[in-house]
């Protein structure tokens, strides 16, 4: 997982915080796997109560464009709804416009924008956009 989410994300996360986040009993982790039975994306979510939050959502960068993020939005909406989520929520950078155009295909809409929360990495400070869905129950 680590080695994905590593393709995916100028500060990715180690092996060892995504196996903390995996130990949590409010986290979800939705994988994806090729025919050859290879890890090629994962998306991890958090609930508390009636919210639920993507933490991470990242396909493999040579499998990227297959609908594989698509499927595992999916999924995780419906595992959130089925376990008592009212509402999904995520952060994203603004320029990242295919992640946007995804999350916008299932209904999410901005809620909030976070100026210049993005530096790390970048020639310029980015702004983070808070999008939510109400989940159908």
């Amino acid at each position: 997982m680590a080695a994905i989410h590593k393709t995916g994300f100028a500060h990715p996360w180690d092996e060892g915080a995504l196996r903390n986040l995996m130990d949590k009993p409010n986290c979800l982790a939705l994988a994806a796997f090729d025919a050859q039975r290879e890890l090629i994306g994962f998306i991890i979510t958090r609930q508390a109560d009636d919210e639920c939050e993507v933490l991470t959502i990242v396909a493999n960068r040579k499998k990227r464009r297959a609908g594989i993020a698509s499927l595992l939005l999916a999924d995780a909406l419906e595992l959130s709804r089925l376990r008592g989520a009212n509402s999904m929520f995520l952060e994203v950078a603004s320029g990242n416009k295919a992640a946007i155009k995804l999350y916008e295909k299932y209904g999410f809409e901005e809620i909030s924008r976070r100026a210049g929360y993005y530096t790390q990495g970048r020639n310029a400070p980015e702004d983070a956009l808070v999008m939510a869905k109400q989940l159908d129950v």
